[in-house]
């Protein structure tokens, strides 16, 4: 017993462990790769979302550059009316469309906090979204006249981070300043400056809308690495701690004992960079989950993969021994397991000690069976030879020319045996157990004409079935037989119409065949003898009819088959035969 448990473990526990040693280090080396691939490439995507939003609010100082420094028409009619002591009509207009120009800017886009348009003049004046033309010393805001150099030649644009107000008592609002000098045209020097206020708090919501991170830091420098503006996180880092000489995308750096990623991207239009820093144990906290989880499920998988076998082996060993046990008790060499090595396969043994009682088995079971069916064979046969008894078929094709020459020419008596010959022909003709619904409805109908001629009795026979049955197979002599035992039991004394109905519906994968007559009817103690009776009934009996149909459906269909008599006394009797169909 020991040798079998040790063997099993040994073929089964091994080839079952290393698979799933193998493919749970894969798991964790593949699955760790993937991640920390997407992860980067996740925060790149935000980095690159970033810097087209904020390539789309820069846009807006190219568009005003463009109307203030290369359309002569606006730059002298601004130019001109910032210089003038007073305002002609038309600068006046000009003026109030200029204002409304700047105004509906700042109103229509939500980020834009305000503008400022000024060309070097001797009035100080300058052009705001939201004041119009006004002197510079009747400002708050004079700040961002500290950008403008009239002997710079610097033709990009540049930013600031700073807070302005619009009046001494509001509080200040921290914006970011876009500047672009005016060269009005060819110029050589610098001719006046544009200045562009952007909420910082719009680029905040955007950078917080696009962060997938807890406390993940996202900000953005300039080309001097001064901070423009950042996302809100309980934990701020500066960006002078960060390596800010590395140009990799990608790279990890220690801060105060942890380990940070940062993600950086560049912006070579506007010389910005964008970057993104978080703690090692949070961007690769689901990596970590994972590779955890995976290593957690190889060893599950392999405790349970040993325990399993060890069980399995130990429940095996124990048939295995009741099987040896009960062969050395039959076998006539009951010790033929003592030499049993570790190399043998025991089920080999054992399958060699029972071939011989399995061939035997298999050779009685096969000689029952062919006996079975021939006993089955004989009985259908008897059966069918009660209805179809050859030497009729002779007989009556003798009488029926025997009536033609004593009486010259067709009557009811050569009709009659003329169809009586066509329903033997039709029973010795057809040796197979079914025919099709046609053959079976032309030998009912065949019978029927004979009993019409022969009885003196009104029979009205009312046909309803579907035509595309016409080709299905039915129990041979199935519908006769029960006509003829409502002729014989349901005609009474008067001479009124007996009604036969033959409704043949298809049930699915079965044919049901309904005979309804309205004949005398049957007691209920006839009824009950009747369907106690003829499961057993003699074949001898007034009802062999009913009897050799119901045994022919036993034989051919297997018990797979509804005989169902129901009848009410005065009112008629209906016999309902459901069997499969066979094609």
């Amino acid at each position: 017993m020991n040798k079998i448990l040790i063997k099993n473990i040994i073929l089964f526990l091994f080839p079952v462990l290393i698979p799933v040693f193998i493919l749970g280090s894969f798991a964790i080396i593949i699955t760790d790769k993937y991640m920390k691939e997407s992860i980067t490439t996740n925060n790149l995507n935000l980095l690159q979302q970033l810097d087209q939003q904020t390539s789309l609010v820069l846009n807006d100082m190219h568009l005003l550059h463009l109307d203030y420094n290369w359309n002569p028409e606006i730059i002298l009619s601004l130019q001109n009316i910032l210089d003038s002591e007073y305002l002609t009509l038309q600068q006046k207009r000009n003026l109030e469309y200029g204002e409304g120009t700047l105004r509906r800017k700042e109103i229509a886009t939500p980020y834009i906090h305000s503008i400022y348009i000024y060309y070097k003049n001797d009035k100080d004046r300058v052009l705001t979204s939201r004041a119009g033309v006004t002197s510079i010393s009747s400002m708050h805001d004079t700040e961002w006249l500290e950008e403008f150099d009239s002997s710079s030649k610097r033709e990009k644009l540049w930013m600031k981070t700073r807070s302005i107000s619009e009046f001494s008592f509001e509080s200040p609002e921290p914006v970011i300043s876009i500047y672009k000098n005016i060269f009005k045209t060819s110029a050589q020097h610098v001719e006046g400056i544009i200045v562009l206020n952007i909420y910082q708090s719009y680029f905040k919501d955007l950078i917080n809308e696009l962060n997938h991170y807890q406390d993940q830091n996202i900000f953005v420098l300039d080309e001097n690495q001064q901070k423009l503006y950042e996302n809100t996180t309980s934990n701020s880092i500066d960006p002078a701690e960060l390596d800010l000489t590395n140009q990799q995308d990608s790279y990890s750096i220690k801060l105060d004992g942890n380990t940070y990623i940062v993600h950086q991207l560049f912006s070579e239009e506007y010389q910005l960079r964008y970057i993104s820093v978080i703690e090692d144990n949070i961007i690769y906290y689901i990596p970590n989950q994972l590779r955890w989880f995976t290593l957690l499920f190889v060893l599950l998988s392999l405790i349970l993969g040993a325990t399993t076998i060890y069980y399995l082996s130990q429940k095996n060993a124990k048939h295995v021994h009741k099987i040896i046990s009960t062969l050395n008790t039959t076998s006539e060499h009951g010790e033929w397991t003592k030499k049993l090595s570790f190399k043998d396969n025991e089920y080999q043994l054992i399958v060699q000690r029972i071939l011989k009682n399995y061939v035997t088995q298999s050779n009685l079971e096969k000689e029952l069976k062919e006996n079975k069916y021939q006993l089955q064979s004989a009985e259908l046969l008897a059966l069918q030879n009660q209805i179809n008894p050859h030497f009729l078929s002779n007989t009556l094709t003798i009488i029926y020319w025997r009536a033609m020459a004593l009486t010259g020419q067709p009557n009811k008596v050569t009709k009659m045996v003329e169809t009586l010959t066509d329903i033997l022909h039709f029973s010795l003709r057809i040796k197979q157990h079914t025919v099709t619904l046609a053959e079976e409805i032309h030998h009912t109908q065949n019978y029927i004409d004979i009993i019409k001629i022969r009885s003196d009795h009104p029979i009205s026979i009312i046909w309803d079935y579907d035509e595309q049955l016409l080709n299905k197979q039915v129990l041979k002599f199935m519908l006769q037989p029960i006509i003829e035992n409502s002729l014989s039991h349901g005609v009474d004394k008067s001479n009124q119409e007996l009604t036969i109905k033959i409704k043949i519906r298809a049930l699915e994968e079965n044919i049901q065949v309904t005979v309804i007559d309205s004949g005398k009817g049957i007691s209920k103690e006839n009824l009950h003898a009747l369907r106690e009776g003829i499961p057993s009934e003699s074949l001898s009996t007034k009802h062999i009819g009913l009897a050799n149909i119901n045994k022919r459906l036993d034989l051919i269909f297997n018990g797979h088959y509804t005989f169902i008599i129901r009848s009410k006394e005065g009112w008629g009797t209906s016999i309902t035969i459901i069997h499969p169909i066979k094609d």
